[in-house]
């Protein structure tokens, strides 16, 4: 019955109840370690009470927290409690501003133990901002003034964040767009603004909850990638950007088929593709072709190559300064490429071999995380068309590119692949060699 006495909601009450623990056996701990608590003062800090320093750092060992979270994220979200960060609060302009408080704060906290959301979970926030997809009105009178100038900073700060993610891999950045993204809270929590003013700020919020979100998915880091996804699409409603909203559902899919939730994938890119048709034709170009890498990943050959059909087809409609600027990146070469993972998923690793190759090619020295990926796949397809040395050729130059400018999982994780796959043709010269180049060339690295 004591587990009874607080109901569930504070992250000490859930950090607890996953260990087992009453409030009294959490008290009964902290006096072994020679605190006076009791159960009253467990109560306490359940209603909203901040512990001293002292009974937080006998709870930091408690429960098994690192100090550098400890260090970095105020009480209570350093508390492992299991939920997602921004999955539950309110849709609405108050529970938004939690989300994104609750985001910032809580999203790098170690979530190797946390699960990743999946079914009526992750699809009910798209049904519920396809409810409320704004705008709401979003001036705030209290708190020290905005100004637009600072706005117009921030925006420019994003745009940065961009080029720097397509140049170096989000690995590099995730730890400094969670600062953005707190600031950028920080403001719509204190600060006084006008409606415009807000509504940029809260376009801001989204677009770098978005681009930490993807950071964090290029890391590996899946549960904190959704709980910013989730963050950005509330966002999104506050300015009422259809656009950047299907941006989003779509970079949710697209966690949804990597971490092997593939019917949630096609439902959550029919839906996009759903509400695209009122965005601009490039933005319903990427959708689509997201769209096909998700049936791809299902085997589904007609709908995949339907649906990219349709996307070459409206990015050939696309009018020049029509896109959003974060939309940039949606161009002929992004469409081939997808095309080519989509071949490579549907196991034709010819036409793979040949979008890729076309892809690669016409980016130029642009977009070097990306070209690490469709390296590191076009590598396997030729290894498994029997072109070992054509493939062992490719894959260094992925590994030139992990080793010398790009942080990213992803990246590694496919040489990963294809190191497997070599190894499992058998001892080889080329593969010897091959071996002996990712080692020389990434010692000292985390790609492998």
């Amino acid at each position: 019955m004591a587990d009874l006495e607080q109901p569930a909601g504070h992250p000490l009450t859930d950090a607890r109840r996953r260990r087992g623990w009453s409030q009294e056996t959490l008290a009964a701990l902290m006096r072994a370690r020679g605190l006076g608590t009791t159960r009253k003062t467990v109560t306490r800090w359940e209603r909203g009470v901040t512990p001293d320093a002292a009974a937080q750092a006998v709870m930091r060992d408690l429960f098994e927290v690192s100090a550098d979270v400890h260090t970095r994220v105020s009480w209570p979200h350093w508390l492992p409690t299991g939920a997602l960060a921004g999955a539950t609060e309110p849709w609405d302009k108050d529970g938004t501003v939690r989300a994104l408080d609750h985001v910032a704060e809580g999203a790098l906290v170690d979530r190797r133990e946390f699960i990743v959301l999946a079914g009526a979970e992750i699809l009910l926030p798209v049904y519920q901002w396809r409810a409320n997809p704004g705008p709401w009105i979003a001036y705030q009178e209290d708190g020290r003034q905005v100004s637009a100038a600072l706005v117009g900073e921030i925006e420019q700060l994003i745009a940065t964040r961009r080029r720097m993610d397509d140049e170096h891999g989000g690995g590099a950045l995730l730890a400094a767009l969670n600062a953005d993204l707190r600031f950028i809270t920080d403001l719509l929590k204190n600060g006084s603004y006008r409606n415009e003013t807000g509504r940029r700020l809260y376009a801001a919020a989204a677009e770098a909850a978005r681009l930490a979100g993807w950071a964090a998915a290029e890391s590996g880091q899946y549960a904190a990638a959704q709980s910013y996804y989730l963050a950005a699409l509330r966002a999104t409603s506050a300015v009422g950007d259809r656009a950047l909203a299907v941006n989003v559902i779509g970079f949710m899919g697209t966690l949804s088929y990597s971490t092997g939730r593939l019917d949630d994938a096609t439902k959550l890119m029919d839906m996009a593709a759903a509400e695209s048709a009122r965005t601009p034709e490039a933005v319903q170009a990427m959708t689509w072709a997201r769209v096909g890498r998700a049936y791809a990943k299902v085997a589904d050959q007609g709908t995949a190559r339907a649906a990219l059909t349709r996307a070459s087809g409206l990015l050939n409609r696309a009018v020049a300064g029509d896109s959003p600027p974060w939309a940039y990146w949606v161009d002929e070469t992004r469409i081939t490429a997808q095309l080519g993972r989509a071949l490579f998923d549907m196991g034709d690793y010819g036409g793979a071999e040949r979008e890729l190759v076309d892809a690669v090619a016409s980016c130029g020295d642009r977009y070097p995380r990306d070209r690490a990926t469709w390296l590191g796949r076009l590598a396997t397809a030729q290894l498994r068309r029997g072109r070992m040395d054509e493939g062992c050729a490719t894959a260094r130059r992925a590994v030139d590119l992990l080793a010398d400018q790009v942080d990213t999982e992803r990246g590694s994780g496919l040489l990963r692949t294809f190191g497997h796959e070599l190894a499992a043709h058998g001892p080889s010269a080329v593969g010897r060699e091959y071996a002996e180049y990712v080692e020389r060339r990434l010692v000292g690295t985390s790609a492998l």
